[in-house]
């Protein structure tokens, strides 16, 4: 299933059949393709068990979400990337270096805190232990928030880069702290109902009507929580904290995380309707500590170095934009040509093995990049 703008019937057909390659391929049973060059969507398709209106679990696409959330708090003076985590959220840690912690920190990935903890199975283990459901309450988020409070960094923050889920989960409950209001609340007043992005939100089962569920894309069956996840999130940390977290649940469209990127392009130009340029270039451009750090606030860069294959594939180059999502799915942004990538899929159907994905996906890049820069 494919939409194209009137000329360009044949123009993505590499890419396409890419795209139906991964389903044959067992790489993914769903996925949406979509490609825009200055604000003009040129390619829309999907392949698999997907329609151009699927709603897929965007994983880790959480985190540029949450980093617009953060600077449209700062533009209003609630917070400030140089500011203190303890300020708005103190740690439960006794080592020193946890107070020194500042939001940009935790925006790219230099907060020094550790990567990832299960935080989850000491919810489950609880809830089992004690016969009562725990998993999903607002008490279990707030036990993985102080988990996740009470570690103290690796190391001194600003001096290394280490991608976090940790340090997102508290960034994204200091964002509901600052905002007084729940994120999910947050998302939709801040970010979704002023892009009219209509699918894109935490909880999607509490949004769409009994005929919409549809459009959702299983994620496969989870062993922690003993069910398929169709309209759950994959994460199990932001599943156990209800599903509402800074670093994973949100549920989108390709067309709404178009919309999205849109409104970062523009907003670069000073053109935003949300976002201003200074916030904007600020999101988008490389931490300056420690050097070498291909993380900015909010987002990744393309992996440039020779003998190296970037997720982003051969074409986006320094200076571009965009993160993965564990899911499989993923958004590139070159902002020089103002060409946007959006691909969705769920890999993670076939099990955390499954790897495919990390061959395919560059050359879909590569293939859509192509002729885009015709």
């Amino acid at each position: 299933m494919a939409s194209r703008a009137a000329g360009d019937a044949f123009r993505f057909r590499k890419a396409e059949e890419l795209l139906q390659e991964g389903v044959r391929g067992k790489i993914y049973t769903a996925a949406v393709l979509l490609a825009a060059r200055q604000e003009e969507v040129v390619c829309h398709a999907a392949a698999g068990g997907a329609n151009l209106s699927s709603v897929f679990d965007i994983a880790s696409l959480t985190k540029p979400l949450a980093a617009f959330l953060f600077f449209t708090l700062a533009q209003e003076g609630s917070v400030s990337p140089e500011g203190k985590l303890a300020d708005v959220l103190p740690p439960l840690s006794s080592d020193p270096a946890a107070g020194e912690i500042r939001f940009h920190h935790l925006l790219s990935h230099t907060s020094g805190l550790p990567a990832y903890r299960p935080f989850y199975e000491a919810v489950r283990e609880t809830g089992e232990k004690e016969n009562r459901r725990l998993w999903g309450t607002a008490e279990a988020h707030d036990r993985i928030v102080d988990a996740a409070r009470s570690l103290p960094p690796e190391t001194v923050p600003g001096r290394t880069c280490v991608y976090s889920d940790i340090g997102f989960i508290l960034l994204g409950r200091a964002i509901e702290l600052a905002a007084f209001r729940p994120l999910d609340r947050l998302l939709r007043s801040h970010l979704a109902v002023p892009l009219q992005m209509r699918d894109t939100t935490f909880l999607p089962l509490a949004d769409l009507s009994e005929c919409e569920t549809g459009r959702l894309v299983s994620t496969g069956y989870s062993e922690a929580r003993q069910r398929e996840k169709l309209g759950e999130v994959d994460d199990e940390n932001a599943s156990a904290m209800g599903g509402v977290a800074g670093h994973a649940g949100i549920f989108s469209t390709a067309h709404d995380l178009f919309l999205f990127s849109r409104e970062v392009l523009r907003a670069r130009r000073g053109e935003g309707r949300i976002l201003s340029r200074q916030s904007a270039h600020r999101m988008t451009t490389k931490a300056p500590d420690p050097p070498g750090c291909p993380r900015s606030p909010g987002w990744d860069t393309p992996a440039i170095a020779p003998g190296k294959v970037s997720q982003a594939g051969r074409h986006f180059p320094e200076g571009s934009f965009g993160h993965l999502g564990y899911t499989g799915c993923s958004l590139w942004i070159d902002p020089f040509r103002e060409s946007i990538v959006v691909l969705l899929t769920n890999r993670i159907f076939y099990g955390k093995q499954n790897e495919g994905l990390k061959t395919l996906r560059p050359l879909i890049h590569d293939a859509v990049m192509e002729e885009l820069s015709l």
